[in-house]
């Protein structure tokens, strides 16, 4: 694992997320409205995208642009701290071979003025390490994330078309988990 810490950790960050062909997975709890716009443009050129982020004024802006591009590729779930819980982690995996955790929030100041300290997985195992960190935190609130009335509440969206992870982590049958990877 190699860390990065400093003022400009989108230099770590933006190229992995920008330069993906298949998946983007994040998880922050802020998210830039530039940066919503691209990750919007590439849902609709068929890269899968998946956000975990929490209903707050701040991602109002955001969470429109998302719903406006509504298409099955994009897939959010918008948490509320008082139904579910503040989702304070930040994660960026790319097409399942490269991932970053830390304290960056995909903001501009999170990825270009705030010092953070950021660990950048280097081998495979580490990658799926933080898969499988996504994955928990995605499965654990899949029933608790905000309903489409709620979410319609004028401060925030839902992603109708969105392709929801409809298996609960306590259903699993481990006997269809290889290397790590649900199949």
């Amino acid at each position: 694992m190699k860390t990065y810490t400093g003022a400009n950790s989108g230099s770590q960050i933006e190229p992995v997320l920008w330069n993906a062909r298949e998946s983007i997975w994040i998880i922050s709890p802020w998210v830039g409205s530039s940066y919503a716009k691209q990750l919007a443009v590439l849902s609709q050129k068929g890269i899968e995208v998946r956000i975990v982020t929490s209903n707050v004024e701040y991602n109002g802006e955001s969470l429109e642009i998302f719903k406006a591009a509504e298409n099955p590729n994009l897939m959010l779930m918008v948490l509320d701290q008082d139904k579910a819980a503040f989702i304070h982690s930040k994660i960026y995996i790319a097409d399942k071979s490269h991932a970053i955790s830390g304290s960056a929030n995909l903001t501009f100041s999170g990825l270009n003025k705030n010092v953070e300290s950021i660990s950048i997985a280097e081998s495979k195992d580490e990658v799926q390490q933080i898969e499988t960190d996504f994955m928990r935190i995605w499965m654990n609130f899949e029933r608790k994330r905000m309903s489409n009335e709620e979410l319609s509440n004028g401060t925030s969206y839902s992603i109708k078309n969105a392709l929801s992870l409809s298996i609960n982590y306590g259903d699993i049958d481990h006997s269809n988990i290889k290397d790590k990877e649900l199949v």
